[in-house]
């Protein structure tokens, strides 16, 4: 199946999960939802959802309409980012290693950009990159595919990547929850 077959499919696919989540939460209050799941049994939803999320090269799954739901659901803000967010950072795992493994089949040239590119980022303040990554997984909320497959491509050590991006994506999250939570208090 060709590149753009797979883009349309997952794009419908997409679609048909927002209409029925649309639907979902129009029939059903998310403390109905909540209710339906398990508390139990959310916190697991959770990871899983955005476990699956976190690999969005293969399942692009906007897990966020989850979490805000839950929280809204009354579903602890704090356990439920900590939930997803450990589910988002596992998921992204495996684009970092499509990325590592990935060097042996890209050219040459694209090979010595990226030692060029991980040997600069090897001998900078190590500090300010465990900012950048941080910040990038707490505020940023689109998929940490292009960091963790460049830092992947550029052999940059899975820990110095991973640990940051998923105490911000941890952080994210939470406020993803608190949202939700507090949110729906409102109204």
């Amino acid at each position: 199946m060709e590149l753009k077959s797979k883009r349309r499919i997952s794009f419908v696919i997409l679609i048909v999960l927002f209409i029925l989540w649309t639907i979902l939460i129009y029939n059903f209050s998310p403390a109905k939802i909540v209710e339906l799941v398990g508390i139990e049994n959310s916190y697991l939803l959770a990871f899983i959802v955005a476990f699956i999320g976190g690999t969005s090269i293969l399942f692009p799954l906007p897990y966020y309409l989850l979490v805000i739901t839950l929280g809204a659901g009354g579903i602890n803000p704090i356990l439920l980012g900590l939930s997803s967010g450990t589910g988002i950072i596992l998921g992204d795992s495996t684009s970092y290693l499509i990325g590592y493994s990935g060097r042996e089949v890209i050219p040459d040239k694209i090979k010595k950009l990226f030692d060029k590119l991980c040997n600069w980022l090897l001998s900078r303040n190590s500090f300010l990159i465990y900012i950048f990554l941080f910040l990038y997984g707490a505020m940023i909320p689109i998929p940490n595919d292009v960091i963790t497959v460049s830092m992947g491509l550029a052999h940059y050590p899975y820990w110095k990547v991973m640990l940051p991006l998923g105490l911000g994506n941890i952080i994210f999250n939470i406020s993803l929850a608190l949202v939700g939570f507090y949110g729906w208090q409102i109204f």
